[in-house]
């Protein structure tokens, strides 16, 4: 009798996450609601449908929606889903430091210094107790942290072309026009790159 040959199967959708996510963002974890031990594939919402993740300083809130009909192509499904919407947010310390430009009456502190990163959004089964919801909502917190990953990106670049204008101005020659300088030397910097 020949002997069976049991052919492997496909990960999950949440086994396909939860690996993505842990070479992408390894230590990423969930903190609110917390409970002590769980994995992240088990993931937990308050009871206003919001969790918070955390990973490298990025802060990462997530909201579910209501139940609803999202399939708009066939008007005659009765299937449910759940909109997830997450925002990826990081910390900035050193605000504190900051000189304020121009007269004010006094200074004062930020009590929430942060950056906020788009939102990434997405649909997930309606049922939480579903795999798949909870590969929705980790998906979503990945897109949220790849767009700030994203955005951060940009922001460095857009300071390094700030610095390199405040630095032209500070070399444009008396009697040239500054749109005529600036205008010159973005040319030379964009031949250049």
């Amino acid at each position: 009798m020949p002997e069976e040959t049991v052919l492997p199967s496909s990960p999950s959708p949440l086994d396909q996450t939860l690996a993505v996510l842990a070479a992408a963002y390894p230590g990423l974890r969930q903190t609110d609601p917390s409970k002590f031990g769980a994995s992240l594939a088990d993931v937990r919402l308050t009871p206003q449908r919001a969790a918070r993740f955390a990973w490298a300083g990025y802060e990462v809130q997530v909201v579910v929606g209501h139940e609803d009909h999202f399939d708009r192509e066939s008007p005659d499904s009765t299937a449910l889903y759940r909109e997830v919407r997450a925002h990826a947010t990081l910390l900035v310390h050193q605000t504190v430091a900051v000189e304020g430009i121009g007269h004010v009456e006094w200074e004062m502190t930020n009590t929430r210094s942060e950056m906020v990163f788009p939102d990434a959004c997405a649909v997930a089964v309606a049922d939480q107790h579903d795999p798949r919801f909870a590969a929705a909502v980790l998906s979503t917190v990945g897109k949220a942290l790849s767009y700030a990953r994203l955005a951060t990106e940009h922001a460095v670049d857009q300071a390094r072309k700030a610095a390199d204008e405040i630095r032209w101005e500070s070399e444009r020659p008396a009697g040239v026009s500054p749109r005529k300088w600036l205008r010159d030397k973005r040319t030379q910097r964009d031949a250049t790159t």
